[in-house]
Formats: structure tokens, sequence, C-alpha cells
């Protein structure tokens, strides 16, 4: 129990700390609406589980054995995050009165930008594997990796679920939408940074 505990501990840290997903999901919350950020969180959990899974059967043996796959995925995500700088960056100003209008495509895009946005940071895989080490007897039984990766889904859905409703709210919508321009030049530009930061970290 005491080891689980010390893994809800550093996953919550870890999903509390500013990064590509946070800014992922504020910011469709603010450009579109909650329904869309909602299926963005999707997407992330999916990832975060996915990791999870991948964390406790051994991928950080794997990125061990074969750092051509580290590397690979490595840059290949950091290409991916900064593409979606770089698409902010260059988006033409378009001031939003209401939030947009939310078709399946939207929430299916919405869903697969999180996922992916969740799943090309190997670092994340390689963060997972290392605290399930840390903190997992090796003898662990697999009821105890499932509730570990329970614990990471549950955490971040919280989390991710309290930004959707915090920043849906009008007051806050309204100031956005004065600074629209400015804060997607700011996301894009930290978007870029966390891009190259990925493809460039040993």
């Amino acid at each position: 129990m005491t080891s689980v505990v010390t893994f809800a501990a550093l996953w919550l840290v870890a999903v509390v700390t500013p990064g590509p997903n946070v800014l992922l999901i504020t910011g469709s919350v603010l450009d579109s609406s909650r329904r869309i950020a909602a299926w963005t969180v999707g997407g992330v959990l999916v990832g975060t589980a996915i990791w999870g899974a991948a964390g406790y059967f051994g991928v950080g043996l794997l990125f061990s054995s074969a750092p051509w796959v580290y590397l690979g995925l490595k840059l290949a995500g950091g290409a991916y995050v900064a593409y979606l700088g770089a698409r902010l960056l260059l988006k033409k100003p378009m001031p939003l009165a209401e939030p947009l209008a939310v078709g399946r495509g939207s929430r299916m895009r919405a869903f697969r930008r999180g996922l992916m946005t969740q799943l090309s940071n190997p670092k994340s895989g390689a963060f997972v594997a290392t605290i399930f080490a840390a903190t997992m007897p090796r003898e662990a039984p697999l009821s105890a990796g499932l509730t570990a990766i329970l614990l990471m889904v549950t955490i971040s859905g919280l989390w991710y679920g309290l930004l959707c409703w915090s920043f849906g709210l009008e007051a806050i919508r309204a100031r956005y939408m004065r600074a629209q321009r400015a804060i997607e030049r700011v996301t894009g530009a930290l978007f870029v940074a966390f891009g190259i930061g990925i493809a460039t970290s040993r």
C-alpha cells in the first residue's frame, strides 16, 4: 500500500506541472468549448493508460536495450509537439464570440490530438517506468500495477477536469477573448520550445 501511495504522490506532482498536456487542454477550452476539451482530455487519459501499462510491463527495459527506439520516439514526438506550436504561431486571428460548433469530426480530432500529444513524449514513458521501478517491489502483484495505472488515470482526469471547468468560466473566457492572439503566440512558442526540448533531451 505504501508503494502505491508514493507512486500516486509522484504522479500528482508530475501531472500538475505545466507541460504540453496542460497547454493543449486549456487551449481547447478557451478556443472551442468544454465539450471539445473533454474529448481532448479523453485522448490524454487513454495515452496515460497506455504509458502506464507500458511502464509497468517494462518500457524502461526496452528503452535501455534498444536506445534507437527511444531516440526515434523522442525525435518524432518532439517534431509533433513543435508542429502543434508552429500551427498556433501561424494561425490567422479569428475572434470568437461563442464557442465553436461541435461536430463528431471535431470531437474525434480533439481526442486524437490529446492522445497523440500524450504519446508523442517518450519521456512520459521513461518517467512512468522510473517511478514504477522506484516505488514498486520487483515481485509486485498485477493488482498493484493495475491499481497504480488506475490512479494515474484518475488523478490526471480530476486535474484536467478541474482545468476544463475553471477555464470554461465566462469571466476567464472573456479575458481570453481580449488577448486571444497574444495567448496563442505564447502558447505556440511554448509548444515549439517543449518540442525542441523533447527532441534534444538526453
